[in-house]
């Protein structure tokens, strides 16, 4: 029997994370697998314990911890080091404002590794605004279409991600802890992992969905979300490049976004859409970050936490 495990780090969203407990007992699972559940809250007032008490005859077994130690680093390593303690063979890891949009999500990520015989299995995320009157940040978080349904990948997110134990017994611990309060430790997780030749496939086969809280829907969020994502993967490349090779290929990475700036905001006018404004205000802030990563001048955007 293959056991999997699956991860979830919380924090203060009860109602999202009861959704995602709910969605995945509606995975298709065969008699083969054997399936438990890890969750991680980061809120020493311990918000979850209500959330998975009030779930009786849950169909999978419910790992509570809490992890005291504020930051998303702490709480996704806490997550594989509860794993570690477990003798199961994958680790899958899931966001507590997420839900699988098929029964066939879980199936459809082990097929992919046990066909390609993947370290790491990656597939997309859908954003759904929470309410109507922010239907336009679909066009800002529009998913780029793949030529292929499954192709090799250099590069994943933690969010929608599958990881081979053997990896996890390697890189540890994974996730650095100089992105505590920033994110794209998972970015730097990747880098790492690319660095030792293993192997990650991307599949559209898999998908989850997101919720777009309303109170993100504001153009200084995201240019804000993109100065993080521009600064933190500066410092991710910085830390695992090396010179000058790491420095021409960021200084390319800046004139590319650069250029999306342009031709997301003239999309904007041409089409009135106030998603590609706001793509072209996340643009702004990840090259203006994508230079002073240099510099260290880090953001800090999980102090506020949005959802329930």
């Amino acid at each position: 029997m293959k056991k999997i495990s699956i991860a979830i780090i919380t924090y203060q969203r009860p109602l999202s994370l009861k959704k995602l407990l709910l969605s995945l007992t509606e995975q298709k699972i065969d008699s083969t697998l054997s399936v438990s559940i890890i969750i991680v809250d980061n809120d020493t007032s311990n918000a979850a314990k209500d959330t998975v008490d009030s779930l009786t005859e849950y169909p999978f077994n419910i790992n509570l911890n809490v992890e005291e130690k504020r930051g998303i680093v702490s709480a996704r390593n806490r997550a594989v080091s509860e794993f570690l303690k477990t003798d199961s063979e994958i680790l899958i890891f899931i966001d507590d404002d997420e839900w699988p949009v098929n029964n066939d999500w879980l199936e459809n990520l082990l097929k992919v590794q046990k066909d390609y015989e993947a370290d790491f299995v990656y597939s997309d995320v859908q954003t759904i605004p929470e309410t109507p009157e922010i239907a336009w940040v679909k066009t800002a978080f529009q998913i780029e279409q793949k030529k292929q349904n499954i192709l090799p990948i250099k590069k994943f997110y933690t969010n929608n991600l599958l990881i081979m134990r053997k990896v996890l017994e390697v890189l540890n611990p994974p996730f650095d802890e100089r992105f505590s309060i920033t994110g794209s430790e998972d970015l730097h997780f990747s880098i790492r992992a690319n660095n030792l030749n293993l192997k990650a496939y991307y599949t559209s086969n898999a998908p989850v969905q997101e919720t777009f809280f309303e109170s993100r829907a504001t153009l200084k969020w995201f240019f804000l979300r993109g100065y993080r994502i521009g600064e933190s993967s500066t410092r991710a490349y910085l830390y695992e490049g090396h010179f000058p090779k790491v420095y021409f290929f960021l200084l390319f990475l800046f004139f590319g976004r650069v250029g999306r700036i342009l031709q997301t905001f003239i999309k904007g006018i041409i089409t009135w859409d106030k998603g590609y404004f706001a793509k072209s205000y996340m643009y702004l802030g990840t090259s203006i970050g994508t230079v002073l990563g240099f510099f260290n001048l880090q953001y800090n955007e999980y102090n506020k936490t949005h959802g329930k």
